[in-house]
């Protein structure tokens, strides 16, 4: 009986010492950059979701999701074209869950899975931390490959854009 007091204490003292952030999109964005032999585009998506689970200080998980709809380039042509070859009504939803995560020296390795057009990939990621006036912050950046994915790349002149894109995120939790 004392046994499970104590496990039960133990459990109910780790839940309270955990905490779960919201994302703030108001100061959070991902912006993603592709290129074409002519050109250089990039998009960004400031309408984020996600959460962020501490415990004393220390990063335990990271989900996040953007809806692919909401990344906007300033041009609308090029916008709803990226919305056709990422088949947006079909895969409407970016997906981003942490499976491990480690914390050196202010900056932490992420271990996860980002889904994206149907298909769930692992990824490693690096971030810089820092917290602030009750603020978690992480930022960063990544590539991912669009044949990955199994995204049929658009090509303009004969020449298909370029496989790789750039993400750079700035999260506010």
């Amino acid at each position: 009986m004392r046994l499970i007091t104590l496990f039960l204490l133990l459990t109910i003292n780790n839940l309270f010492s955990q905490e779960l952030k919201k994302i703030n999109s108001e100061r959070s964005n991902i912006e993603y950059t592709g290129n074409h032999f002519l050109h250089k585009w990039s998009a960004e998506n400031s309408n984020i979701s996600g959460l962020i689970q501490i415990n004393e200080g220390s990063i335990l998980n990271i989900g996040v999701i953007a809806k692919v709809s909401d990344f906007k380039s300033g041009n609308s042509s090029l916008d709803s074209n990226s919305l056709r070859v990422l088949e947006a009504l079909k895969f409407p939803n970016i997906v981003f869950k942490s499976s491990s995560i480690e914390e050196v020296s202010g900056k932490i390795n992420i271990n996860g899975s980002i889904q994206f057009h149907g298909i769930e990939k692992s990824i490693n990621v690096i971030a810089d931390l820092t917290q602030e006036n009750g603020f978690t912050n992480l930022t960063g950046g990544f590539s991912l490959s669009l044949t990955d994915f199994l995204i049929d790349r658009p090509s303009l002149l004969l020449r298909k854009i370029e496989d790789e894109i750039y993400i750079v995120f700035n999260l506010v939790f």
